[in-house]
């Protein structure tokens, strides 16, 4: 089966001059929740405009629920499937985007996988919801962790690899300490202001 960045990349020399969300879901049809997963939590480690991380942290949130649920194949809303943007920006984001998944991509192969399947998307859909959550947060410099554990946890299940699968699961740690930090402090702040 074609790498993600493979696919993504064909999709970018593609002579329309636009590439819609519905055309990035249909070059992804035989894909699993994973590797949608990987390409919305990826796009959050690039240095985007103020507020992309919301855009791009809702359908992260969809995906988790669903994976969660148990849905065979994801579900997107129609007025999201038409979304669109001209091709020469998406072929920008996927040029910024390649690297980093193919590095990924590289060091990714089955090794230590101690857990079954069915308990290991379990897993990853409820820290990826709560990860996604984060993303969601209008708040800078806080959505790259979470997102980062999004991509490491879904390779990790993607390939079966043990060792992405765990550090996924440290980096969501980090991620929690640090918005829960964050929350801890911005109490005590409004506390001490308001108080």
């Amino acid at each position: 089966m074609p790498r993600l960045s493979t696919i993504l990349l064909g999709l970018a020399d593609g002579p329309a001059e636009r590439v819609s969300f519905d055309d990035i879901l249909t070059a992804l049809s035989d894909r699993s929740f994973g590797a949608l997963l990987i390409l919305f939590a990826a796009l959050n480690l690039l240095p985007l405009p103020p507020g992309s991380s919301t855009i791009f942290g809702i359908p992260l949130v969809l995906l988790s629920i669903q994976m969660l649920i148990g849905f065979k194949k994801p579900w997107f809303p129609a007025f999201l499937r038409r979304k669109s943007m001209r091709s020469a920006t998406y072929r920008k984001a996927i040029a910024r985007l390649e690297p980093i998944l193919m590095k990924f991509e590289r060091l990714a192969r089955p090794r230590y996988w101690l857990v079954p399947q069915m308990i290991a998307e379990r897993i990853v859909s409820i820290v990826a919801l709560f990860m996604s959550l984060i993303v969601l947060l209008p708040i800078p410099l806080i959505n790259q962790i979470p997102a980062l554990s999004i991509v490491l946890l879904s390779i990790g299940l993607g390939e079966r690899d043990g060792v992405w699968l765990g550090t996924g699961l440290l980096v969501a740690a980090l991620a929690a300490g640090i918005a829960i930090g964050l929350g801890a402090s911005l109490g005590l702040a409004a506390l001490q202001i308001f108080g």
